[in-house]
C-alpha cells in the first residue's frame, strides 16, 4: 500500500508480464537503438548487422519473486551482465581464458535443438564425466563465460582434447574453492567434534572441482575416508563423509528444492572411493547399509585415473531428467554471467 507515495508493508510481487516490461525498459536504456521484441518467456534484442539475442528472463522473476525489495538491484545486475559483443580471438589469445565447466544433460540437449537451428548449424563439444553431467569448454570474460563451440576450434585450428586440455591445466593453477561450513559431529558442550562434512560455495567454477583429482585427494585426506559428494548448482559443492548416512539424507532432502534455481546442475549424489589416488568416482545411491554405488565415470574417459581422452561427442545425451527451464540467451553465443543471485543462507549440522 502507498501513502503519499511511500510504500507500506512488504513490497507485493508483479506479474511476470509487468516484471518483463520493466527489465525491457531498462535494456533500451543500457542498449540505445537496439530493437526489442516480447516473447512468452522474455524477448529478443537485435541491433542493426548483428543476429538477435533471445534473452529469457523467468530464472530473473524466479529470483525476484524470492527476494522482491531487491528488485532494481536484481534488474541492474542482469542488465549488466548482458554480452552484446563477444570478443574474436585467437588461439594463442584464447588459451588462458579456457576453463572447463560442468553441465547437466538438458543443457546439452537444449544446446544441440538451438544451435542446430544457426546458419549454419553449429554444435557444441563435450566429453561425459558421470551420470546426468559432462564437461563443455568456456572462455572467461571479465563477468562473463562463453562456451567453445566446434565452429569456434575449427577456427582457432585445434581440437577439443587439445582445448580440454588447456582448460584443465588452467584451473590445476587456481587456488582451490575456500570452504565457507565445516560439518562436525560428536562434540560434547565445549568440545570441538569430528569434522564430517565440508560445504564449498564461491564462483561459477566450485562444483566443477570434483573433477579435478587434486581436489578429490584434497578432500578425502581432509575428512579420512571415502566421500559422497552433492552438487546442487555451479557455485556449490558439498562434501560428506561416506559413513555418515543421516547426514547424506539430509543433503538429499535439501536438493530436491535446487533444481529450479539459477544454474542448477543434478540431484545425483557421488561416491569418491579413497582406495587410489585421485578417487574413483560412482553414482551414489541413498539407501540400507550406508546405500549402494552405481557405475560413474566412463574407465576410458579422460577424467578417469589412468583414462585416454575420449573423442568428444556433440550429439545430445541419451539420457537426461525431465528439461526444465533454460534461458535460451545462453545459447547464442553461448554467454552466461559469472554473477550469482545471493540465496538466504541455510544453516547446516
Amino acid at each position: 500500500m502507498k501513502i503519499l507515495g511511500f510504500t507500506i508493508g512488504k513490497e507485493t510481487v508483479v506479474p511476470f508480464p509487468e516484471f518483463r516490461d520493466m527489465v525491457r525498459l531498462a535494456v533500451r536504456r543500457s542498449v540505445p537503438g537496439a530493437k526489442i521484441e516480447t516473447t512468452e518467456q522474455g524477448f529478443n534484442i537485435t541491433q542493426a548487422g548483428k543476429s538477435p539475442t533471445s534473452c529469457n528472463l523467468r530464472s530473473l522473476y524466479l529470483d525476484y519473486t524470492r527476494k522482491p525489495g531487491d528488485r532494481e538491484m536484481l534488474i541492474a545486475r542482469w542488465v549488466g551482465s548482458l554480452t552484446m559483443e563477444v570478443p574474436e580471438h585467437s588461439w594463442s589469445e584464447a588459451m588462458m581464458t579456457l576453463r572447463p565447466t560442468l553441465k547437466p544433460a538438458e543443457y546439452l540437449a537444449s544446446a544441440h535443438r538451438a544451435m542446430q537451428r544457426n546458419t549454419p548449424p553449429d554444435s557444441l563439444p563435450y566429453a561425459p564425466f558421470a551420470g546426468e553431467l559432462s564437461v563443455i569448454i568456456m572462455r572467461e570474460l571479465p563477468g562473463t563465460v562463453v562456451g567453445v563451440t566446434q565452429s569456434t576450434l575449427e577456427s582457432w585450428g585445434t581440437s577439443f582434447e587439445e582445448a580440454l586440455k588447456q582448460s584443465m591445466n588452467n584451473m590445476n593453477m587456481m587456488s582451490l574453492p575456500p570452504i565457507t561450513n565445516a560439518l562436525t559431529a560428536g562434540g560434547r558442550k565445549g568440545a570441538p567434534g569430528e569434522e564430517v562434512g565440508l560445504v564449498f560455495e564461491g564462483d561459477h567454477l566450485t562444483a566443477t572441482w570434483i573433477i579435478m583429482e587434486r581436489f578429490r585427494d584434497y578432500v578425502i585426506q581432509r575428512l579420512q575416508g571415502d566421500i559422497v559428494f552433492s552438487l546442487p548448482t555451479r557455485n556449490r559443492l558439498v562434501a560428506i563423509r561416506a559413513d555418515e548416512p543421516g547426514l547424506i539424507q539430509q543433503i538429499v532432502s535439501s536438493n530436491r528444492s535446487t533444481l529450479n534455481q539459477t544454474h542448477a546442475l543434478t540431484t545425483h549424489l557421488f561416491h569418491i572411493s579413497s582406495s587410489m589416488t585421485g578417487g574413483l568416482v560412482t553414482i551414489y545411491q541413498p539407501g540400507a547399509g550406508g546405500g549402494t554405488h552405481a557405475p560413474g565415470m566412463d574407465p576410458n574417459s579422460v577424467f578417469a585415473k589412468g583414462g585416454q581422452a575420449v573423442v568428444a561427442s556433440s550429439t545430445p545425451p541419451t539420457e537426461y531428467r525431465k528439461p526444465g527451464a533454460v534461458d535460451f540467451s545462453e545459447f547464442d553465443g553461448l554467454t552466461e554471467s559469472t554473477l550469482e543471485t545471493p540465496q538466504p543462507g541455510k544453516r547446516q549440522r
